[in-house]
């Protein structure tokens, strides 16, 4: 009977299934999940860097958690980048890479020292996590448009952030930037929108227009001159024609009759 009961045990023991995973089946798990998503891993060590950042005021939170939102945009172009993306694509991402390092290096010169405020930080949480879920949730027919919306979700959530800086005090320099960072956001939810739409890509979101040859200006026109307007000239005064003065009626030559002496009219001489 005792045989019995040990055999039975022993049995049971050997076919029972195992609940816990081995861990091989862990580590095949990873690959499997980067594979699906090769964005996955960027996305969470951005989520995790944001929700440590802890400043020690609303606009000083804002800063260290945009400067872990930023970097995790440079992550995520740096892999798109090795993915063989879409020409428009390749070329958002290396335009993401500097412009989100530039602003990085912007904002840590707003940093500020001190006591971390953790009720400030918690302002931000439920936009934080908004983002972080949706940013997940996207995906395309390709690893270009999944890239997009992911992205999409992205400059929304940092729009997001900005709106709670602004709507709870933020001053001075931080605000400015603040201001500055939502516009930009702005106008890259745009860009990205018509990007998956099929529209190329918009270079006005570019933080500086690439240098180019500029092309010669047209020589400008010779303006005409306008020819002198002559002057009236006055008339030359017109010397009065010289009259000529009739000439004087000729005497009549004295008669012979006035000449004749008495004498000789008498003799019938004149």
């Amino acid at each position: 009977m005792l045989f019995t009961l040990v055999a039975t045990a022993a049995l049971a023991a050997c076919g029972a299934p195992s609940d816990q995973p081995s861990d091989d089946a862990t580590s095949a798990a990873a690959p499997a999940e980067a594979a699906a998503d090769p964005y996955a891993e960027s996305e969470k060590r951005m989520d995790d860097a944001m929700t440590a950042a802890v400043g020690t005021d609303v606009g000083d939170n804002w800063a260290r958690k945009m400067i872990a939102h930023h970097q995790g945009a440079i992550d995520m172009s740096q892999v798109v980048l090795k993915l063989d993306p879409s020409p428009d694509v390749a070329e958002m991402a290396r335009m993401t890479i500097d412009k989100q390092g530039k602003e990085i290096e912007a904002i840590r010169k707003l940093l500020k020292d001190g006591v971390p405020d953790q009720k400030a930080a918690e302002l931000y949480r439920p936009v934080m996590t908004d983002m972080h879920q949706k940013m997940m949730a996207a995906s395309g027919a390709d690893s270009s448009e999944t890239f997009l919306r992911k992205m999409l979700e992205h400059h929304k959530g940092a729009v997001a952030m900005s709106d709670v800086a602004l709507r709870n005090g933020v001053s001075g320099a931080v605000r400015t930037r603040v201001q500055a960072t939502r516009a930009d956001q702005v106008k890259e939810v745009a860009m990205v929108e018509a990007m998956l739409r099929g529209e190329t890509m918009d270079h006005s979101a570019e933080p500086a227009a690439k240098a180019s040859v500029a092309s010669p200006a047209p020589a400008p026109k010779p303006t005409p001159v306008a020819a002198p307007v002559a002057k009236p000239t006055k008339a030359a005064k017109v010397a009065p024609k010289a009259t000529v003065a009739p000439a004087p009626a000729a005497q009549p030559s004295p008669s012979a009759t006035a000449s004749c002496s008495p004498e000789h009219h008498a003799m019938g001489h004149c």
